[in-house]
């Protein structure tokens, strides 16, 4: 078999994997159109108001479960008193974070920046884009996290893939990860 048909029979397997029934992938807006993102089913909105840093924020999500895994996108509009304070602005996001670790009563495995996809006429300031990677449990069973926040103009923006260990594979979320872009 040559490096072509090679290729083509990969590109098919490829093809057929990602059209298991299991995930049914679809580009939808979130974050209240701030963001697009490729949801691999069908999300249901929910919001609650959250104590982060001394604040109480209305934090509003489109929440997408597979199976026990979900997969979220959450965001805050944030008030101008934070937003002219770049100090209390880094608190909020630092607290964003060490919410979701405490969630999953985990350790941090990792962190790193990342970039977020923006079209050029798209002139929201990106002052923070970090991915956090933790390993924890669920209701007693071996869980981990694989999380994105951004601080894109004047929001605070949280993506999240939350799955048992040995059901949610890497690669999926780090798809929907890397799917989200600003427009």
């Amino acid at each position: 078999m040559n490096a072509l048909s090679r290729f083509f029979l990969l590109l098919c397997l490829t093809g057929l994997a990602a059209c298991s029934p299991k995930y049914d992938w679809r580009e939808m807006p979130a974050a209240d159109g701030a963001v697009r993102v490729t949801f691999p089913a069908k999300p249901r909105p929910d919001a609650r108001d959250v104590v982060v840093a001394g604040h109480t924020l209305p934090l509003v999500f489109e929440i997408a479960p597979v199976d026990s895994s979900i997969f979220a996108v959450g965001h805050v509009v944030l008030p101008e008193a934070i937003l002219a304070d770049p100090a209390e602005l880094a608190k909020v996001a630092d607290a964003f974070e060490e919410v979701l670790r405490a969630n999953l009563q985990g350790t941090l495995s990792q962190r790193k920046d990342v970039r977020l996809k923006q079209a050029q006429s798209d002139t929201r300031k990106l002052s923070r884009a970090v991915e956090l990677e933790i390993h924890g449990t669920v209701a007693a069973t071996p869980s981990w996290l694989l999380g994105r926040v951004y601080l894109l103009g004047d929001r605070l923006i949280e993506v999240v893939a939350l799955g048992r260990e040995d059901e949610l594979p890497r690669e999926v979320a780090e798809n929907f990860m890397q799917s989200v872009r600003a427009d």
